[in-house]
């Protein structure tokens, strides 16, 4: 045998791959693995069934309020625990304190309100000012809303929840406390009805201009 020939072998040349063979290849990931070992078969079947659960879930969602509800339930607990997840290691956010309250009765405050939207000609105060049954949960709200405030903390939806339906047998879900809240926070603001410094409340003022016509039978 020739002396270079053995030698060519020795160094792996002499199949002309320069060693290519003997070195290792790059590593797949398991999920480069999983793909290039996928079933398009069974991958086009998992597609067709979430599809179809999706489209039952839909149609369920719109024919089903309660369904529909315990959905944005389940959706609003997986954003909270993201939430949660996210703020591990970061310091702890301030509760907001509570928007202050004046001294007023239910019935005061729902008088208050209902003077107020006789001054105000926006849409919003329009629509709300003919439909007592909400002024009576804004003027329900406010008086739980004052009650829970009075150290200073916010009150939190639950709280609201459980007193609204100790005291006046309300039940409402926690989105709903959620919008009661924001508007009792929003009437509380300057200018509006129950803004704590806005002075002593005087149904008689205005009266003639701003009256509501009385209800016709």
């Amino acid at each position: 045998m020739d002396r270079n020939d053995d030698q060519d072998r020795q160094d792996g040349n002499g199949d002309g791959n320069d060693g290519i063979a003997d070195r290792p290849g790059p590593r797949l990931t398991a999920e480069e693995l999983a793909f290039l070992l996928r079933d398009p078969a069974e991958q086009a079947r998992k597609a067709e069934r979430s599809a179809r659960a999706n489209h039952a879930r839909t149609e369920r969602r719109h024919s089903d309020p309660s369904y529909a509800e315990r959905l944005r339930v389940a959706d609003r607990e997986r954003q909270r625990r993201r939430r949660v997840r996210a703020a591990i290691g970061r310091p702890d956010m301030p509760e907001p304190p509570a928007v202050p309250l004046p001294d007023l009765s239910t019935a005061d405050a729902a008088a208050r309100l209902i003077d107020h939207l006789g001054r105000d000609n926006s849409p919003q105060a329009v629509q709300l000012r003919h439909r007592l049954e909400r002024i009576r949960d804004y003027a329900e709200g406010f008086t739980v809303y004052r009650a829970l405030a009075a150290g200073g903390a916010r009150p939190t939806r639950g709280a609201m929840a459980a007193m609204l339906r100790s005291r006046f047998g309300r039940t409402l879900t926690a989105s709903q406390i959620q919008k009661l809240r924001d508007h009792i926070e929003g009437f509380a603001a300057p200018g509006g009805p129950w803004h704590a410094e806005s002075g002593e409340f005087d149904r008689k003022a205005d009266r003639v201009g701003h009256a509501f016509p009385p209800k016709r039978p």
